[in-house]
C-alpha cells in the first residue's frame, strides 16, 4: 500500500515522519562478529568438480588436447603458501576443493546435461556492434592487457574449434565517470553459459555494514575512550585471479577484431564467478583473522575492510607510506599469497565511503553520500509526472536504484508500493506503462523525505 498524507504543510509533515520513525540501525546483543564470510567457510560445502558428462566430452577434450597453447591454468596465486596456512582449518573437504580449483581450474555448478544444447555454439554477435568509440578503445586496451597477463589466449583466427561457445562481449560504466567495465554477457542469447547455472546452487556470504557495525559495537563496549578509524583495501581484478578449468574455458570464448581468443580466467559475468571468488576470499580473510591478527576483517566481493584505532599506524615498504596497523597486515598476507594491489585503493580514516556508504567510527552514524543521495533524488522526480510513459526496463532500473538506498531507510519502502503494484504482471523489457497519479506523488515524496533523511546511528537493543 503507499503511505497516507495528511493535509499538513509538506515540509512540516516530512520532518513529522523523520521523527516518528527515529531512523536507527539496531543491533541485537546476540549479533556475533563471527557470522562473518570467514566464518562461513566453516559449514560451506566443497566446490564442484566438472559433471561426468563434461569429462566424457570427447569433442571438447579432443580440441583441448590438440590446442595446449589456448588453454592454460593461470593464477597469480601463492597456491603452497595458501594450502599451507589452511592445513588446520576445521572444514577441509571444502579447504581442499577450494586448492584443487586453484590447481586445476574452476567450475561454476553449471549443468550441461541438456541433450538440446549445440556441440559448438557462436553467439558472440546476440549484443548490438559496439558504436561508443571509448567504449571500443577500452576493450581492445583490455584484449590486449588480458593476452599480456596471459588471461586470454592469444588470438586463434576466425572460425570456432568444435567444443566452443562464443558470448558477446561489451563494458559497462563504472561509478567514476569515464571508467568502464568489461562484460562478457554470458546471459545473452540461447544457450547462454548461465543459463545452464540455477540461481539456487550459487550461495555467496558476503560481509555487510551491518556486520562492519556489530564489530564497531564490540570495540566501541570493549575500548569506550579510544578513538577509531576505518580502512578499506581491494584486490586487483579480482574475479581475474582465478583460473576457470579448460572444460569451462572452452566454453568462455571471445570474439574482437575478426579474432577469437579463450578467456582462461574467472568471468565478471559469470553467475557463479562470484561465489568462486568468494570461496578464495573468505578463506584468506579466514587466514588473516587466524593466523595473521587481524580481528573483525570483513569483505564484500573485492572490498576488504575492518577498524583500528586512530594513530595505530606501521610503515608499508612498498608504497613507502604508513597505514593502519591491521592493514599493513592484510596486505603483507596478500603480498605472500601472491594476490595483487594497487596504492590508490588502500584507503583508511575516521570516516570513510564503504560499499557505498558513509560511516564514521566514531560518531557511529551511516549515512548516504551527498551526491548519491542527489543523484537518487534527481532521478526520482524525473520519474514523478503522473501520465509519464515509461518502458518496464526504465522503472525497474528507478526502483533498483532507489532500493539500494532505501537498505538504510527501510521505513521509507512503502512509498515504492505503489510503483511495483504498477510493474507487476507487465513482461517484456520494452512494455511501456503510463504512471498514475498516486503513484507519481509518492515518488515525488520520497524524494522530498530522502532529501531530508539524517544519519543512521549504530546502536545496540536494550
Amino acid at each position: 500500500m503507499l503511505l497516507v498524507f495528511s493535509q499538513a504543510p509538506q515540509k512540516t509533515l516530512r520532518k513529522s515522519l523523520l521523527r516518528q520513525y527515529s531512523p536507527t540501525l539496531i543491533w541485537r546483543k546476540s549479533d556475533s562478529p563471527k557470522a562473518v564470510s570467514a566464518y562461513s567457510t566453516l559449514t560451506a560445502p566443497p566446490l564442484p568438480s566438472p559433471p561426468q558428462n563434461e569429462l566424457q566430452n570427447n569433442v571438447a577434450r579432443e580440441t583441448i588436447s590438440r590446442n595446449p597453447d589456448l588453454f592454460e591454468i593461470t593464477t597469480p596465486i601463492n597456491v603452497d603458501a595458501f594450502e599451507r596456512h589452511l592445513k588446520d582449518h576445521p572444514n577441509q573437504p571444502f579447504v581442499e576443493s577450494v586448492v584443487r580449483a586453484l590447481k586445476n581450474g574452476f567450475w561454476p555448478w553449471a549443468d550441461t546435461t541438456d541433450p538440446t544444447l549445440p556441440t559448438t555454439h557462436d553467439g558472440s554477435h546476440q549484443r548490438q556492434p559496439i558504436t561508443n568509440k571509448a567504449k571500443a578503445i577500452f576493450i581492445r586496451q583490455q584484449r590486449d592487457e588480458e593476452v599480456e597477463l596471459g588471461r586470454w589466449s592469444k588470438p586463434f583466427g576466425k572460425k570456432l574449434l568444435p567444443g566452443m561457445y562464443a558470448s558477446p562481449i561489451g563494458a559497462v560504466p563504472k561509478s567514476t565517470p569515464g571508467k568502464f567495465r568489461l562484460i562478457i554477457d554470458q546471459s545473452n542469447g540461447p544457450h547462454a553459459l548461465n543459463s545452464m547455472i540455477q540461481k539456487s546452487q550459487v550461495r555467496v556470504k558476503l560481509d555487510s555494514i551491518h556486520d562492519l557495525g556489530t564489530a564497531l559495537l564490540a570495540a566501541r563496549q570493549e575500548h569506550p575512550g579510544r578513538k577509531l578509524t576505518l580502512f578499506k583495501s581491494d584486490v586487483k581484478s579480482a574475479y581475474r585471479q582465478l583460473p576457470m578449468h579448460p572444460l569451462w574455458q572452452i566454453k568462455q570464448v571471445v570474439f574482437i577484431d575478426d579474432q577469437h581468443h579463450v578467456d582462461r580466467c574467472n568471468a565478471f559475468g559469470n553467475r557463479g564467478g562470484g561465489w568462486n571468488w568468494n570461496a578464495f576470499a573468505s578463506l584468506v580473510n579466514w587466514i588473516g583473522i587466524e593466523k595473521k591478527n587481524i580481528p573483525d576483517l570483513l569483505c564484500y566481493v573485492d572490498d576488504n575492510f575492518g577498524w583500528e584505532f586512530e594513530g595505530n599506524t606501521r610503515y608499508y615498504g612498498p608504497y613507502q607510506k604508513h597505514l593502519p596497523a591491521k592493514q599493513i597486515r592484510l596486505l603483507k598476507l596478500w603480498d605472500e599469497l601472491g594476490i595483487p594491489h594497487e596504492e590508490e585503493k588502500q584507503i583508511f580514516g575516521p570516516c570513510l565511503t564503504i560499499l557505498g556508504y558513509e560511516v564514521d567510527a566514531n560518531a557511529m552514524t551511516v549515512t548516504v553520500p551527498d551526491e548519491k543521495k542527489a543523484k537518487v533524488t534527481r532521478l526520482l522526480r524525473s520519474y514523478a509526472h503522473e501520465g509519464g510513459s515509461y518502458t518496464l526496463k526504465e522503472l525497474q532500473s528507478v526502483a533498483g536504484s532507489v532500493d539500494a538506498v532505501l537498505c538504510l531507510y527501510p521505513h521509507f519502502r512503502p512509498s515504492l508500493r505503489g510503483l511495483f503494484d504498477e510493474m507487476a504482471g507487465e513482461d517484456g523489457p520494452s512494455t511501456n506503462i503510463i504512471l498514475t497519479k498516486p503513484v507519481a506523488r509518492s515518488l515525488s515524496k520520497l524524494a522530498d523525505y530522502l532529501e531530508d533523511a539524517q544519519p543512521i546511528h549504530i546502536r545496540q537493543q536494550k
